[in-house]
């Protein structure tokens, strides 16, 4: 067996793993808001140095709001007249710094320290004012004989331990390149390998995340970016919008690079780009001997297939794309039924 095969077996041992499935982040900030009601002052060293005080308040879920920022915040510590600390907890993707500042600004001039704990680390994790913990760093600050006396909870704190420890050696051994190598049929292996832990989801929606991370300094022409998962792909678009409600632009999904629009009347909107040759290719046809693909409700697509790329390469590939709908946006309008 691979290491990663083996450090699977190991997760499945811990019981702890089997509750961890059914809400991952939850999960462990509940089981840190738990640390706190039996040793405040330890739990607080999992996650930093600062002296906070005295009267303690831990809270899940901490709403926050300054003039137009609002947040909602994984965990909250709080002392009298002392720093706070707010607590993101990030482990099925890769933190946006549109998120980690919208949280910041809710703080308004509050004094706090902002952490963001993660399952997954690269060396692009660097959020102006926070500071990152992956769970390997959390595990390793545990000393179960620290929390308690009560030998139960302390083997229950060391199994904690040992199972964060273990998911964090199988998340390092998850590669995060900047390649999109990450698609289902460019790498089957891993995909059942993580599958059969229900983790595949997860990596894919990291993955993207920080795909979509690095394309914030090459989106030259200012498109929308979002993700979702699909029938466990992930699905990848860079949106531009166009008048009446019609959208056109370039989705990744699997091994697949589409160029799509959407809009009420999609139908007649892509036949009559096809027919003219303008973004959609008029001689193109599917394997199934169709010349447009598409999904309800209104989205109609044409696609070529494409390997591992390198992130620059895959950028530069979409930018071109989405200048020439930019140059051609107003014939493209001009067929809009």
């Amino acid at each position: 067996m691979s290491k990663l095969d083996d450090t699977i077996v190991e997760l499945r041992k811990s019981p702890l793993f089997f509750l961890f499935l059914s809400s991952r982040e939850l999960f462990h900030s509940n089981f840190w808001l738990w640390l706190s009601t039996i040793n405040e002052d330890e739990t607080i060293k999992l996650f930093t140095d600062i002296e906070i005080g005295n009267e303690l308040t831990f809270k899940r879920e901490h709403r926050q709001k300054s003039g137009e920022y609002s947040s909602t915040v994984d965990l909250y510590i709080s002392g009298v007249n002392s720093p706070k600390i707010v607590i993101e907890n990030k482990i099925k993707d890769f933190p946006t710094i549109e998120q980690l500042e919208g949280i910041k600004n809710s703080f308004g001039n509050t004094a706090a320290e902002f952490i963001v704990t993660t399952l997954f680390s690269t060396k692009d994790l660097k959020f102006n004012g926070w500071t990152a913990k992956t769970y390997r760093d959390i595990s390793e600050k545990i000393e179960p004989e620290k929390f308690t006396e009560d030998k139960y909870h302390q083997y229950l704190i060391t199994d904690y331990k040992e199972f964060t420890l273990t998911l964090a050696v199988l998340a390092e051994q998850l590669s995060i390149t900047e390649e999109y190598d990450f698609a289902i049929s460019l790498n089957k292996k891993l995909y059942n390998d993580l599958n059969k832990i229900k983790l595949w989801e997860g990596f894919q929606k990291m993955r993207a995340s920080h795909l979509l991370h690095h394309f914030k300094n090459y989106n030259k022409y200012e498109v929308t970016t979002f993700y979702r998962i699909n029938h466990q792909k992930v699905t990848i678009d860079f949106v531009v919008a166009l008048k009446e409600d019609y959208k056109i632009g370039i989705q990744i999904e699997d091994n697949k690079y589409r160029r799509f629009i959407i809009g009420p009347k999609h139908d007649e909107f892509s036949e009559n780009l096809r027919k003219n040759n303008v973004f959609f290719n008029e001689s193109w046809i599917s394997p199934k001997k169709k010349p447009m693909m598409s999904y309800k409700p209104n989205f109609k697509y044409q696609y070529v297939a494409i390997l591992k790329m390198k992130f620059v390469d895959l950028f530069e590939r979409i930018n071109d794309d989405i200048l020439a709908i930019k140059n051609n946006i107003d014939i493209i309008e001009s067929h809009i039924p």
